[in-house]
């Protein structure tokens, strides 16, 4: 049985930034992925619509995300800004409103409550410690509860909570409002920041897999794709890692998968209690996220809506066959991505002359290596699983973006979680 220093289970971005930390420490490692493609939650298929490239996963980053930009300049992986929009677009239940504010104006003192809501809660956060530490039980609550403790009224309410929906990609009863409120903080309590975090920050020249690979290339580890793990079985001397395909022996492990997957695989011992209730709960981004290529809407449109099957539509490139929209929703059922013409009715609600000609999604929901979007954490999540989900056990560690600090759930997330786990590993005795 072929023996390792460090087996890594999992090749996105928090496997590979950790195995190449850790063959830059000279220890030997190999990286064992259920896909057959590097990437985890991200994944760029190039000329995929109308000829334009295609990320199914992650897209955005930003400066302010320290650890991921660092890595695109240490590579000089070239991302380009995102083309801002002359004005955004509002509908309100498939209504589109042209006007400048989503409110009217009787409402515009409502607006402004919550606007201020958000920032005072914002201003409570600090995004490099444990949430949970912090006394902020009132706000791990759902979105909706959250927008009735504040007050929240009108179309400022449903605004609010369709925007933190999105940025959850969960919906108003399962998402934890902290989980949202938390990019606020990261990006110094900027509204503007925060949208620009989510949808209209820098993307990937070549798509993430540029970075991906730049990674994986600079560290050297050995990778086995089409390679899901079984089983992980620790003892006193090291940890034998059944998968798909044979086994391994190594003296630790780091595990990088999709909390929803932990469930699957074959501990022994077992997890923590609570690491096994985090994974049969899961979290509670089960949205999804769909490509259309349509005629007759604005090159640029950014669209936020409420009471719409998607909660943002928004243009990322014109080709000759149309405009390549990105459209989000907080349930991953919400839209038949293979059905065109309910595609085109969503996608109408925002730009009614639309005529949708292509559609792309994945459904990462029923994927059995995700079993979900980003990791947004459930209401009261975070008191009971922030501090478990990344807590070694034994010989085995764990990384992911769904561990990390500042910018969870995010690229760059990952990769913080990739270094800590490697340097947590090289501490170990």
């Amino acid at each position: 049985m072929d023996r390792y220093d460090v087996v890594v289970i999992g090749a996105g971005f928090a496997g590979l930034t950790a195995a190449r930390d850790l063959r830059e420490a000279g220890k030997s490692v190999l990286v064992l992925e259920a896909r057959d493609r590097i990437g985890g939650s991200t994944w760029y298929r190039p000329g995929a619509l109308g000829g334009f490239g295609l990320e199914m996963g992650g897209t955005w980053i930003v400066p302010e995300q320290t650890h991921v930009w660092a890595e695109v300049q240490r590579y000089g992986v070239p991302v380009k800004d995102s083309e801002l929009p002359e004005r955004m677009t509002w509908s309100d239940h498939g209504e589109v409103l042209d006007t400048l504010l989503p409110v009217p104006a009787e409402e515009y003192g409502a607006l402004e409550h919550a606007v201020r809501s958000l920032i005072e809660a914002g201003e409570r956060l600090d995004p490099m410690r444990p949430l949970s530490e912090q006394g902020l039980e009132d706000l791990d609550v759902t979105i909706r509860q959250w927008a009735d403790n504040v007050g929240l009224t009108g179309n400022a309410r449903e605004l609010l909570m369709s925007w933190f929906c999105g940025c959850a990609n969960a919906n108003e009863d399962t998402g934890s409002a902290l989980d949202v409120i938390r990019w606020l903080a990261s990006m110094d309590n900027s509204l503007w920041g925060m949208v620009q975090a989510s949808v209209l920050g820098y993307t990937f020249v070549n798509g993430t897999v540029s970075l991906a690979e730049a990674i994986r290339q600079d560290g050297g580890a050995d990778l086995e794709l089409s390679s899901p793990v079984r089983a992980v079985e620790a003892d006193d001397e090291g940890v034998t890692v059944t998968y798909e395909g044979g086994q391994v022996r190594a003296d630790r492990v780091l595990m990088t998968t999709a909390v929803g997957v932990w469930q699957d695989i074959r501990f022994t011992p077992e997890l923590s209690a609570a690491k096994q209730a985090m994974s049969k709960e899961n979290h509670a981004g089960q949205g999804q996220k769909v490509w259309a290529l349509a005629r007759n809407v604005p090159e640029d449109i950014s669209g936020f809506g409420w009471g719409t099957s998607f909660d943002y539509v928004g243009a990322m490139e014109t080709t000759d066959e149309g405009v390549v929209l990105v459209c989000f929703a907080p349930e991953h059922d919400r839209v038949d991505a293979t059905d065109l013409a309910d595609v085109q009715r969503a996608v109408r609600e925002f730009a009614p002359e639309a005529e949708v000609v292509g559609a792309e999604s994945h459904d990462w929901v029923n994927d059995e290596y995700n079993k979900g979007l980003w990791s947004t954490f459930r209401a009261g999540q975070f008191a009971k699983y922030e501090i478990a989900v990344g807590e070694p056990e034994g010989r085995v560690h764990f990384a992911g973006s769904h561990t990390a600090r500042r910018w969870r759930t995010f690229i760059d997330g990952a990769i913080e979680s990739g270094k800590r786990g490697a340097a947590e590993i090289l501490a170990a005795r």
